[in-house]
């Protein structure tokens, strides 16, 4: 990962991030946020080209289950974070 450390990336996936990346040519925007006060907690991930669509999108009221779920899910060409993080690049957050 350039621009960030792994361990520190994921870490600040606890704490409403807003990332924006770049990954084999296409741009992602990561943001995390609770939507009311106490409420429960929301980590999406979406690209920020022309379509902006969602690519991910995880609710609990325990942010490890969001946080885990990222973890293993295969958003980035099929790849789970661990296995596109070297060719990932931290632009922003």
């Amino acid at each position: 990962m350039h621009g960030n450390y792994l361990n520190e990336f994921i870490d600040d996936l606890y704490h409403n991030p807003e990332k924006e990346i770049a990954y084999n040519g296409k741009r992602y925007m990561i943001a995390g946020f609770v939507n009311e006060t106490d409420g429960p907690y929301t980590l999406t991930v979406y690209t920020i080209e022309e379509d902006c669509k969602t690519l991910f999108s995880f609710t609990s009221k325990d942010r490890q289950e969001c946080v885990d779920a990222f973890e293993n899910t295969k958003i980035f060409d099929g790849k789970t974070i661990y296995e596109a993080e070297k060719d990932i690049e931290v632009i922003y957050g």
